[in-house]
């Protein structure tokens, strides 16, 4: 994976120096530029990669509306291949219950939805680390970087 190693003028060089996500990159996703965020921990992991990592930002409609990114080894739609060791997905769906505690367990998905505003949701960052042995992620709609 390709990388650039610097810091970015609307955060400053502290902001940068403090920030573990120091790898990006670029991508043409869905005719949107995604930044891709990563730390050096998932640097390692996908290099050791035999079959790429597929990362799916989801945007959760249910009782709340929640950003997800699901880690998968096999994915059945379609995903977009940054390289050999990592293909990313997008998608916006509807539960079909609204139970708390059963959204809590299990995130179920009545519909994915294909409007022209849910077609607007388009992910402009994806941060990824690898932390005591899960992959961790989110994705903002925006360029910003996390809080520390």
């Amino acid at each position: 994976m390709s990388s650039s190693i610097k810091p970015t003028r609307s955060h400053g060089f502290l902001s940068y120096l403090f920030n573990p996500y120091k790898y990006t990159r670029e991508i043409d996703f869905n005719g949107v530029g995604l930044m891709l965020h990563y730390t050096k921990r998932a640097e390692n992991q996908l290099q050791q990669r035999v079959q790429p990592l597929i990362v799916e930002m989801q945007i959760y409609f249910s009782c709340v509306v929640q950003k997800r990114v699901i880690f998968h080894e096999t994915y059945e739609r379609d995903s977009f291949q940054v390289n050999d060791k990592l293909s990313i997905a997008q998608r916006v769906v509807q539960s079909d219950v609204c139970t708390p505690t059963y959204f809590a367990e299990n995130h179920p998905i009545k519909k994915e939805l294909t409007s022209k505003a849910a077609d607007k949701m388009n992910a402009k960052a994806l941060f990824l680390d690898y932390k005591k042995g899960k992959w961790i992620g989110s994705f903002d709609l925006t360029r910003k970087l996390p809080e520390n």
